[in-house]
């Protein structure tokens, strides 16, 4: 282990410190930003030689070494290269591991470090597997693109070298339908309002409705609607807990994912479909700004599509920069839009 967490602004004043700045809070020194990992030579090095390493110049090198990082990430499924990346087990629990393979209907993972949760969270997800909800019982893997719903509880092995070998019984993949079958919808402009055609509200479907289908299924916030409050993403959440972060697109690709692959149940008409319909595998998204324009964020999906096979398309996601009102159904009932 020879890395060393080094600051950009000294952390305080006195012998030594370098590139310290005055009208810096406590909060500021204290964060990430003015945070910088280098080996001991170099850390050693840049503290040595103020007038070279400055400031500027060290963000500079963070900013384009993570840049670097993330885009190799981005491009793991492209160019084919194994890598240890997230994997979800639940909503809670995220590591970072690699995919041993299959067995059977086992799918097996070695677990490097964890992101979310810890081993104790993982051993009482299996504990109480019986008690948690059908929704809730799925495993993501970045590194295939694909997931599962979950038949039985994992299993979790302490190996000898202290790391631990994660098991999953699940189910076969889930049925997507053709592109060419994505039913009738309400067209939308690119302005995200209904569109019209000769004063009529316009419609779109099959392929044409594919970059709305997976724009709208994006867009809606987990418990937005009080009719289907399982069905939504975590986009907005993961965005405002990770903006600025590696980790970021990571996260947001688990989430494709599970939209792509872990089957939802309509209690409306007791139907059962993955939300975003036909995407078979999801090879990776790319944020396109860095913040949103009017709460909308552009992004570029990289995505395989059944009828269609590999299909890239830019679009925006709604983030909404306030928490989603989650009203009732009683609150429905009761508010004044209903009573008036």
């Amino acid at each position: 282990m020879i890395g060393k967490a080094a600051h950009i602004h000294a952390a305080a004043p006195g012998p030594g410190a370098r590139r310290y700045l005055a009208s810096m809070t406590r909060e500021e020194r204290t964060h990430i930003s003015n945070a910088i990992w280098l080996c001991a030579t170099h850390a050693d090095l840049i503290d040595r030689d103020e007038a070279t390493y400055t400031a500027e110049v060290l963000r500079e090198m963070k900013a384009e070494h993570e840049g670097k990082c993330a885009e190799r990430q981005r491009n793991v499924l492209s160019v084919g290269q194994p890598n240890a990346d997230l994997i979800a087990i639940g909503p809670d629990i995220v590591f970072v591991g690699k995919f041993l393979g299959v067995e059977g209907e086992v799918w097996s993972f070695h677990l490097q470090s964890f992101i979310d949760g810890d081993v104790h969270n993982l051993i009482t997800f299996a504990d109480r597997y019986e008690q948690t909800a059908v929704k809730d019982r799925f495993v993501l893997v970045n590194e295939l693109g694909d997931g599962r719903a979950l038949r039985a509880k994992p299993s979790v092995t302490r190996e000898t070298t202290g790391c631990y070998t994660v098991r999953c019984l699940v189910f076969p993949s889930a049925e997507r339908i053709p592109a060419a079958d994505i039913p009738k919808m309400w067209a939308l402009s690119d302005s995200h309002d209904l569109m019209t055609s000769n004063g009529k509200w316009a419609m779109v479907s099959g392929v044409d409705a594919l970059p709305q289908q997976v724009k709208t299924c994006l867009s809606h916030q987990m418990g937005e609607s009080p009719f289907h409050r399982d069905f939504g993403t975590r986009f907005a959440e993961y965005y405002n807990l990770l903006a600025g972060s590696p980790w970021l697109d990571r996260y947001l690709n688990l989430e494709i994912i599970r939209l792509a692959a872990i089957p939802y149940f309509n209690p409306t008409d007791n139907q059962q479909y993955t939300p975003l319909l036909c995407v078979e595998r999801v090879f990776g998204i790319q944020i396109l700004a860095n913040t949103p324009t009017n709460n909308w964020l552009p992004i570029r999906v990289n995505l395989s599509v059944k009828g269609l096979g590999r299909w890239q398309h830019d679009l925006s996601v709604c983030i909404p920069s306030e928490p989603i009102q989650r009203w009732s159904f009683d609150e429905l009932l009761a508010g004044p839009f209903i009573r008036g």
